[in-house]
């Protein structure tokens, strides 16, 4: 197995300057104690080649950078491999952290040491949080200098995670930049823009709840955690929960936590999720899917910020902001008596709507298309190029009707990665897809005629037609404001 080291350029040590920080930047020569040189003069044999990275994207940057890899070549005749790992924000954890992940999946297969000395604190920080990721094959060191050695000589120290850190600190701090690396993967198309801008202004507040609606698929879990990563409570806990897969019993123990013995099995304390997160923020999916019993209970937790465990009669303070997420009309259930009121108007103090995919235009659903594209292929190692698709499978895809909207678009690249070499064709498509008829010019007056038939024949009642359609009553609103179905008095 190779052994391979990775460091960061870094400029400021990397040089003697006599001018630095000005239009006209001049340098001397490449320091010899500088960490590049340093590693390579004392330990550089050690290693079948080095990856050497470069942040910057300006030109004179690029100059110095192939100076740098030009005499460390020379002086040395060692393997250095040039690398542009562009940052576009050098204090952006969450970005580098996503950037130095794909680069070390690249290079699973063999054995990585990462000089950690170079590169801005930022830089450094990344590399602690992205090693529990990589136990098997990664390793981090820094140099002590001469000065402060026994032998004279510069030293490699390896940094152990576990005794560096506190463990629970580096798990919250890991998750953090994990689901910042996971947000970089959303496309924030125009359609998406205004609802993110919203959720913004939500995250501002110290802890105001919100109710985001939308179909299965089209990314409620994603904007619930944008909310937490631009809030204050971005260092505590962000736990998500799908209540529709638990019973009753179970989704109460499982928010609330349970006592010794409270029921059978319950063989030790268990700590809630609303414990856990106290601080941050809990993410409750499906949350029109819970018993009308379970409401209760959770309109008690939101009005008092007190849990108590099941089988206790101890009252535990909770500071956490709830946001809650379903695919239904709650508004509709509540109508019926299957939703409280009370519990509704708690949970949607805001509200956002994300739109189906097929609400996207073809324009948006391509550079999603594109952006998934671009993303597998870094996460694929052995490819040596993105997958090509085929203007008809583009086509295609334009005008699919995805059901199971980004989700299931997302799961269609990977899909397309693992059994596609280098072109997607029409016959590479699911049958679902290949078989579906779509003739653009007609969908939407398909859907305008079904609108109209039923619009009609619940006497133009719009709220009895967008239960009877299955779909929100300001959906059916804008839809039947877009077909010119609605008179101005309705």
């Amino acid at each position: 197995m190779s052994k391979i080291l990775i460091s960061w350029s870094a400029f400021n040590n990397d040089f003697t300057w006599l001018y630095r920080g000005t239009i006209n930047e001049q340098k001397d020569k490449v320091k010899e104690n500088g960490p590049t040189f340093t590693v390579h003069k004392f330990f550089g044999d050690e290693y079948d080649k080095h990856i050497l990275l470069n942040s910057s994207s300006e030109q004179k940057d690029k100059n110095f950078f192939d100076q740098l890899v030009s005499e460390v070549k020379k002086e040395f005749k060692h393997v250095v491999v040039p690398r542009q790992v562009v940052i576009k924000d050098p204090i952006n954890i969450s970005e580098i952290f996503s950037k130095v992940s794909e680069l070390l999946l690249e290079f699973k297969n063999s054995d990585i040491e990462i000089f950690v000395n170079p590169g801005t604190p930022q830089m450094q920080i990344a590399w602690y949080l992205v090693k529990p990721n990589f136990k098997k094959n990664v390793s981090l060191f820094q140099i002590r200098d001469a000065k402060f050695t026994k032998t004279g000589k510069p030293e490699r120290i390896y940094s152990n995670i576990d005794t560096l850190f506190n463990p629970t600190v580096l798990s919250v701090a890991s998750a953090v930049a994990s689901r910042q690396a996971t947000e970089n993967k959303i496309l924030v198309s125009e359609s998406l823009k205004p609802i993110y801008n919203r959720a913004e202004l939500i995250a501002q507040t110290n802890g105001i709840g919100c109710l985001i609606l939308g179909e299965n698929g089209t990314g409620k879990e994603n904007l619930a955690s944008h909310i937490h990563i631009n809030s204050d409570r971005q260092k505590k806990e962000f736990k998500a929960v799908n209540c529709a897969a638990y019973s009753d019993d179970l989704l109460r123990s499982e928010l609330f936590g349970h006592e010794k013995g409270s029921f059978t099995g319950a063989d030790n304390q268990k700590i809630g999720v609303f414990e856990e997160s106290n601080g941050g923020t809990i993410f409750l999916d499906e949350i029109g899917d819970i018993s009308p019993r379970m409401q209760v209970s959770l309109l008690r937790v939101l009005q008092e910020k007190k849990i108590q465990r099941v089988g206790g009669n101890k009252d535990i303070a909770v500071d956490v902001r709830v946001i809650a997420a379903t695919n239904k009309d709650l508004e509709a259930l509540c109508d019926k008596e299957f939703f409280r009121w009370d519990l509704f108007f708690r949970l949607a103090v805001t509200t956002l709507k994300l739109p189906a995919l097929r609400d996207w235009t073809k324009d948006e659903i391509k550079k999603l298309i594109e952006h998934f594209n671009s993303i597998y292929f870094s996460e694929f190692p052995n490819r040596q190029q993105k997958l090509i698709f085929r203007k008809e499978v583009i086509d295609r895809l334009m005008n699919y009707h995805f059901k199971g909207n980004v989700r299931e678009l997302q799961n269609l690249i990977i899909s397309l990665y693992t059994f596609c070499d280098k072109e997607v064709t029409l016959t590479d498509l699911p049958d679902r897809i290949k078989k579906e008829v779509v003739h653009p010019t007609s969908k939407s007056e398909n859907e305008k005629e079904h609108i109209k038939n039923v619009f009609e024949s619940k006497n133009r009642n719009i709220k009895v037609t967008a239960e009877a359609l299955g779909i929100a009553r300001d959906t059916l609103k804008r839809k039947l404001d877009k077909y010119g179905l609605r008179n101005t008095n309705e």
